[in-house]
């Protein structure tokens, strides 16, 4: 999965010739108060303060774990009662488990697992070393006596003195002090219960592949086999330290591009009464082994009987449900869905709600809708239906056959949330869904009492209601006032939501953020911040302040107008508006914003010679196919740790999206996969500002080759130092931030900015600038 979450998230356009569906305050000119700074959007100082609690089911309902953030102690409370209980005093604990980065309460209360000398993988993944607390008779003991911070995931079963963890690619059951290897077959090969790069990455988003049933008698776990799975190799220059080694550190990581072999993927099933009987492997019939992947696993029980997996075909257009009777390992096929030529979405949505019955979400009407399922495959019951989208699904309650879910009911940029039975009926809505917003719930674990939280588009808040009384809040939980005081002081960028009309007859939203001291005689610089990749969406109506966006508007030096457009393939509006880009990644979302780019050009307030874009990751990507298409329009391109070959990515995200390589999807100017490869220099050359290229050379996800093979292609097709710009930062990984990487490259783009915003029309490149600079 690229990036999404960067730094930078920009506000939206407003566009004179349609509605404006939400305006934050126009801001007022007041000599005495102040504009954001780049120091402001580090400085921590307007976080938004939120409470995100890890509910428990110790106590009463309402109950939660905290820790003392003064003591150390681990604490039980309970956010009705607002009382605390010492569950584990920190002077109680070993040295070694103390100041853990995590902990996880046994089910029963009986002990505590600590997660300490933390040491990062990947996105999800992590070493560690796990210490386990007694809290009756106040012993901690090592989950492995040689554990050495190479523990990858552990974790307690929902009943029962039973851990399952993973060391060494290999699955152990701790029980009652006793531990079990189960596995002895992992190791740089296989999987056992932990995912591989590709799967975490682009299919569980998680660290861990191993599923306990309710009851705790069974473990379900996916197995994989990396063997023939091509190694792509990381140089590391400073290997973590301060003083670079003579020789770079290298990461070898099996990493399936497009067209190269998957790891296979197999499931099994423990019995944890038997463990001497070892695993048990699941045959089902679904795709073909090299054509198979597995997208989700849930048990579908209030026991033991009964789990389901998600099969899809390598390029996610087919998908197969499989149930399996635990009793006889039968697996059988109870769904069947052939969505070509677009693709499924891996929702991870499934949730057992009792009678043989479960949840999940499909866009197989059009849209992303909750349906009722039965595992014996019969025909699902539509919980909700229309042309908007179900985005969550916050809370079940099998017994009175309700769920509480999230939704683009009222736009497609907002979230309101409602509850509604079973059978479709009596859908209430817990929000005032009358007015634009952004919210969501947080659900206690037995369900009586929820966080409502308010993300947006104004200064957020939270409160606490019962799930019996929805109309009154028990009480406010954070107000945020303290940031509203602070944003006081500040006079802020006029953030605007709209939509903007494409004469094919789609519409885009877009957000738009105009200078404090907009004065709408003066033009100005406009820049444009996509992401654009499937299923994404910028433009929510989330609160949008001091961030890098504010400050490019803010500065006085800058100026910015910022424009963020959710393309064509975004998310959150049907089916029909993601799919067009199937097979096309790239071109339908350049034309998009080039579209809008040239809208924006006609308004009086824009300077039309300096209208740049910026992008990270598929923004990157994004905005460097914006510059191939050599509009004219755009006159500088800030691209960040872009794809540039999607040849060059990991085939479970791609080959989603593009479907197969071909024999025709060459190098020589014929193919999908060529097509989609930014390869024509032309609109490199053309523009006006140029472009800075720049990417972390330990990316583990959009690996550096991609802007290496970028460079060479333009220096190849003759674009010059005057119209090109590389930076490169050692070590870092997708997010750029070793050895405070992270605040150079932002300064880094402000400055490019500047540079661009001051260049005069005759000036062909930015090159004339850091002449005139330096001299």
């Amino acid at each position: 999965m690229l990036l999404t979450d960067s730094f930078i998230q920009i506000g939206s356009v407003a566009f004179a010739l349609f509605s404006i569906v939400v305006s934050a305050p126009a801001p007022t000119r007041r000599a005495d108060k102040k504009v954001v700074t780049f120091n402001d959007t580090v400085s921590g100082r307007f976080g938004v303060q939120r409470t995100t609690l890890q509910w428990t089911s110790q106590g009463a309902d309402g109950s939660y774990v905290d820790l003392n953030s003064t003591t150390g102690d681990l604490l039980i409370s309970n956010i009705i009662t607002q009382n605390s209980t010492v569950l584990v005093k920190a002077s109680d604990v070993a040295e070694a488990a103390r100041n853990p980065y995590d902990y996880s309460i046994q089910p029963n209360g009986q002990n505590v697992l600590f997660t300490v000398k933390y040491k990062k993988q990947y996105r999800h993944s992590f070493f560690a070393d796990y210490y386990i607390f007694n809290v009756a008779d106040k012993t901690t003991t090592p989950l492995a006596a040689d554990q050495a911070q190479d523990i990858q995931y552990a974790g307690w079963s929902p009943v029962g003195d039973t851990i399952a963890y993973v060391r060494g690619n290999n699955l152990f059951i701790w029980q009652n002090g006793t531990t079990t290897q189960i596995t002895k077959d992992g190791g740089p090969d296989v999987f056992n219960a932990v995912p591989d790069w590709v799967y975490e990455e682009e299919i569980f988003g998680d660290y861990k592949t191993l599923w306990f049933s309710p009851d705790g008698e069974y473990v379900a776990y996916l197995r994989f086999d990396e063997t023939g799975v091509p190694t792509y190799t990381i140089p590391y220059y400073m290997a973590g330290g301060d003083v670079a080694p003579p020789y770079p550190e290298d990461l070898d990581i099996r990493y399936p591009k497009v067209g190269e072999k998957n790891p296979t993927v197999s499931v099994n099933l423990l019995s944890l009464s038997n463990l001497a009987a070892g695993p048990s492997k699941v045959e089902f019939e679904s795709f073909a082994e090299d054509d198979l992947i597995i997208g989700e696993v849930a048990w579908v029980t209030d026991e033991h009987s009964h789990f389901i997996f998600r099969t899809f075909n390598r390029v996610q257009d087919q998908e197969k449900h499989i149930v399996v009777d635990t009793a006889t390992l039968a697996a059988s096929a109870v769904r069947e869905r052939d969505a070509r030529p677009g693709w499924i979405e891996n929702n991870m949505a499934i949730q057992y709600v009792g009678d043989g019955t479960y949840l999940d979400l499909s866009d197989e009407s059009g849209w992303l809708h909750i349906y009722l399922h039965s595992i014996n495959g019969s025909t699902p019951t539509a919980i909700t239906s229309g042309e908007w989208e179900v985005t969550a699904i916050l809370n079940i309650n099998a017994a009175s056959k309700t769920v509480v879910y999230q939704s683009t009911e009222r736009d497609s940029t907002e979230r309101h949330v409602y509850s509604v039975s079973f059978d479709g009926t009596g859908k209430k809505a817990l929000v005032d869904d009358t007015v634009d917003g952004h919210w969501t719930a947080s659900f206690s674990s037995g369900g009586g009492f929820y966080i409502l939280s308010y993300n947006g588009p104004e200064i957020p808040h939270q409160e606490l209601y019962s799930s019996n009384s929805t109309s009154t809040a028990i009480r406010t939980l954070n107000d945020n006032a303290r940031l509203a005081s602070r944003l006081a002081e500040y006079t802020l960028p006029n953030t605007t939501w709209t939509t903007i009309d494409h004469p094919d007859g789609y519409s885009l939203n877009v957000i738009e953020r105009l200078p404090p001291n907009f004065d709408p005689s003066k033009k100005y610089p406009l820049v444009f911040d996509p992401y654009g990749g499937p299923g994404s969406q910028e433009t929510a109506k989330t609160f949008k302040q001091v961030d890098f966006s504010a400050y490019l508007s803010s500065d006085p030096e800058l100026e910015y107008v910022v424009v963020t457009v959710d393309n064509r393939g975004t998310g959150y509006k049907g089916r029909d508006f993601r799919m067009p880009v199937a097979q096309q990644l790239g071109k339908l979302e350049a034309q998009d914003q080039v579209f809008a780019a040239k809208e924006w050009a006609k308004k009086s307030y824009i300077d039309a010679e300096h209208i740049a874009i910026m992008g990270w990751s598929y923004g990157g990507y994004l905005s460097s196919k914006v510059i191939e298409l050599d509009s004219g329009i755009f006159s500088f391109a800030v691209i960040t740790a872009p794809v540039s070959d999607w040849r060059f990515y990991d085939s479970m995200y791609t080959e989603r999206y593009m479907k197969n390589l071909t024999t025709t999807d060459s190098t020589n100017g014929t193919g999908a996969y060529y097509e989609t490869s930014v390869h024509n220099s032309a609109g490199f050359k053309n523009v006006r500002g140029g472009v800075i290229i720049q990417h972390g050379t330990g990316d583990d996800n959009v690996h550096f080759q991609h802007s290496a093979v970028l460079v060479d292609t333009l220096t190849r097709g003759g674009v010059g130092p005057t119209k090109m710009n590389v930076q490169f930062f050692p070590d870092s990984d997708h997010s750029i931030r070793f050895h405070g990487a992270n605040t150079l490259v932002y300064k880094q783009m402000a400055r490019y900015l500047w540079l661009e915003r001051n260049r005069k029309p005759e000036e062909s490149s930015l090159v004339h600038q850091f002449t005139k600079r330096e001299n």
